[in-house]
């Protein structure tokens, strides 16, 4: 993620589906937040903008729209510029909704040092968690950046996961055919893991979302596909 787009649009689908997600998992202990934070490739001009998408989405019915609290803690990420600043935010979201959150990766992610990012979650890697991998743009390519997330480090992580929690990964659209690009996706991630995502978007992001154990992704299926259904812009996907 980079610090520019704070409070916008895709965050409020984003922490909105977190919020969902977590209220729906009773079991599930803690969400577990890896930003994967890059650096600020130009001076902020977002702020306005974002301002404008966020009261736009309300209008236009776009996921988490319903969730006011979400939006006025949004609001206030806008205004931020420090770093510290905007998980001290996400956080205090998060505990007025009485859901543990752990920021687990605080760091600049960058292409050159990933080994040293990812070797350091693994120190005190969470049980029974929601774990949201948050790149930039989203899973690898050709010539990845550190705006990628490789596909060895969603099977590292994974292949770290305990039966219970649930992998939740970020990706935004490339300008292709949106329902063969997720089908695409989910296969190499299925291939990767062993686990067939379950995927929900607005036509701007998708989310992946995967968990081990056979009953608790037919619990996730519904849940999933019960959000979706709150917002006509969203859909959901679950392959078998």
């Amino acid at each position: 993620m980079n610090i520019r787009f704070s409070g916008d649009t895709r965050d409020l689908f984003k922490f909105d589906l977190v919020r969902h997600l977590m209220k729906s998992f009773p079991e599930l202990a803690s969400f577990t937040f890896i930003p994967m934070l890059t650096d600020q490739d130009e001076p902020t001009k977002k702020k306005k903008s974002a301002t404008t998408d966020l009261l736009k989405a309300v209008k236009a019915g776009k996921a988490g729209s319903q969730n006011r609290s979400l939006m006025e803690n949004l609001g206030k990420l806008q205004e931020i510029e420090d770093d510290m600043d905007y998980f001290t935010g996400i956080e205090s979201y998060f505990r007025q909704e009485n859901i543990i959150v752990d920021v687990l990766q605080k760091d600049r992610f960058s292409h050159e040092h990933r080994a040293n990012y990812f070797g350091k979650l693994f120190e005190k890697f969470p049980k029974k968690s929601l774990v949201f991998l948050d790149p930039d743009t989203g899973l690898e390519v050709k010539n990845p950046t550190r705006r990628h997330l490789l596909f060895d480090e969603v099977k590292k992580i994974a292949d770290h996961m305990d039966n219970t929690s649930i992998l939740m990964i970020y990706q935004h659209f490339p300008r292709e055919i949106r329902k063969g690009y997720i089908r695409s996706r989910c296969s190499q991630l299925s291939e990767l893991t062993g686990t067939q995502p379950v995927s929900i978007t607005d036509n701007e992001i998708v989310f992946f979302l995967l968990v081990k154990e056979p009953k608790i992704r037919r619990r996730l299926i519904d849940i999933v596909a019960n959000y979706a259904n709150s917002y006509p812009m969203l859909h959901s996907c679950a392959d078998e």
